[in-house]
């Protein structure tokens, strides 16, 4: 029963019922499972809901339970209209995604694409031809590839790729739809229909048997219409059987587009690991001849940083530190609070080739998508050029268990100091300075695990700054950078 109900949490917070008493926690249980299961079509609900389901398919219950409202919610759709083809073939890609010869990772992966294959068909009227469903189909299975790339990123999904040594996961789920698409015939499809009626009896003999009066009404109902859509399987869905096809064909033939582009080599392009960061002295000399736009000539400083240390929570990076990363970093931080983010967040880091993944600059995702130059990071961040050339990005996601303590605040302007560390002048008493004002992120690496990393992403800012510019040919490649101490 505590697997029931770890399972149905995924989808439906517990009813009041639940926690009345102890006698009336099997009622409330029947409650649970069946509001779970009878539930209409959320579209994007129903897509989110299979990335959860397949990332914690460890959970027993979840995956049946999922597939059972899946179809549930298909034969209501067919019950409106059963001459209507197209609800046929939702349902057909919905059976696809149950069939046993695909594994966990490959049914989690592949169910999210037919559910934008489903969407497509859903969207079309009685009428409709195949042109049309295949004309609305491609941007359909362009959204389905953005929801994958998601599922990919998941750091279950990551250790799952990395145990099976999975380099290229594109061709991989290729791969498995094509093997798919052999396996598609009247006969299997109504096997996974049968499978999931079975699994459909067992969740709603629990409610029958625990629940209201009411409840063994709605449940004979909702019985009686999937076994009417089930009787009309045999023949409906054998009309659909080459629009199905095709659909899983077009999916797998994108995969495979998404596994080239990939593992594409481009030449006669600009190889951005070969560049190198401007020296300190080099864009000191570059602002007194032509000072860029994101560079300000000041007085004084609009968010002056921190001059002394905040006294440190247990547990917290120590940004009073006299050596390793964190020395004295309080001084990038106009203002800063010890702050847990909580498992499951995405953070940002803007990098250069050279920069390390793990270091310990970061901000939220809010902050990330408020960037929309080169100009706008180094001013609200107060990035030099000769400590980070940009041009790429990273994410890491907060792992399950415990929050990550960090420092949170206002990024602190930062005046150009040469190397001697005295200020460089900007001429009629004014010195060159980055503004900041972003609010930054500022953590210990040794608290990040690398499993938890995504890839590295162009910015598409580009690598140049301060009017670099470079005739390099080669292949750029976007190469993790994981800094690990050799002591």
């Amino acid at each position: 029963m505590d697997e029931l109900e770890n399972a149905l949490a995924w989808f439906r917070a517990a009813p009041r019922s639940l926690y009345k008493s102890a006698e009336d926690k099997l009622a409330g249980i029947a409650e649970w499972v069946w509001v779970v299961i009878q539930g209409d079509f959320a579209e994007e609900q129903s897509t989110a809901q299979v990335i959860t389901g397949t990332v914690v398919s460890m959970i027993p219950l979840v995956d049946q339970i999922c597939d059972v409202r899946d179809v549930v919610a298909n034969c209501k759709k067919i019950n409106r209209d059963s001459s209507n083809t197209w609800s046929w073939v939702a349902l057909a890609l919905t059976l696809i995604g149950l069939f046993p010869i695909l594994g966990s990772l490959a049914k989690g992966g592949l169910k999210i694409l037919f559910a934008y294959g489903r969407k497509s068909a859903l969207k079309l009227g009685t009428k409709a031809v195949t042109s049309d469903y295949f004309k609305s189909l491609t941007p359909h299975i362009e959204a389905g590839i953005k929801k994958f790339n998601e599922f990919l990123a998941t750091p279950p999904v990551r250790k799952a790729m990395a145990a099976m040594k999975l380099d290229n996961p594109y061709k991989w789920f290729a791969e498995q739809a094509r093997k798919l698409t052999a396996k598609i015939n009247t006969s299997s499809l109504l096997s996974a229909f049968d499978e999931t009626i079975k699994a459909l009896n067992k969740l709603t003999d629990l409610v029958k048997k625990y629940g209201t009066a009411a409840m063994d009404t709605q449940v004979g109902q909702l019985l009686q219409l999937v076994k009417k859509v089930r009787g009309e399987a045999n023949t409906q869905l054998a009309k659909v059987l080459k629009p199905v096809q095709d659909t899983v064909d077009k999916i797998a033939r994108r995969l495979e587009i998404e596994a080239d582009q990939t593992y594409r080599a481009y030449t006669n392009t600009i190889n951005p690991h070969a560049f190198q960061r401007p020296t300190l002295d080099a864009e000191i000399a570059a602002f007194k001849a032509d000072k860029p736009a994101w560079v300000d000539a000041v007085s004084k400083e609009r968010f002056p940083a921190l001059e002394q240390a905040p006294s440190i929570p247990v547990g917290f990076p120590n940004v009073r530190s006299t050596s390793g990363p964190l020395t004295a970093k309080f001084n990038t931080f106009h203002d800063m609070a010890p702050t847990e983010i909580p498992p499951g967040t995405t953070l940002y880091r803007v990098l250069d080739p050279g920069s390390s993944d793990n270091s310990i600059c970061w901000m939220s995702k809010a902050e990330f998508d408020k960037l929309k130059s080169k100009d706008d990071w180094r001013r609200g961040f107060a990035v030099w050029a000769n400590w980070n050339k940009n041009g790429e990005f990273v994410t890491y996601v907060v792992p399950p268990g415990q929050p990550l303590k960090v420092w949170e605040g206002v990024t602190g302007s930062q005046v150009m100091r040469d190397a001697a560390g005295n200020v460089v002048s900007a001429g009629g008493g004014k010195k060159f300075a980055l503004e900041g004002g972003a609010r930054q992120i500022v953590l210990n690496p040794a608290d990040l695990q690398k499993e938890y990393l995504g890839k590295r992403q162009p910015t598409g800012w580009g690598y140049g700054d301060l009017g670099q510019s470079t005739d390099m040919v080669g292949v750029p490649t976007l190469t993790t950078f994981w800094y690990e101490s050799k002591k």
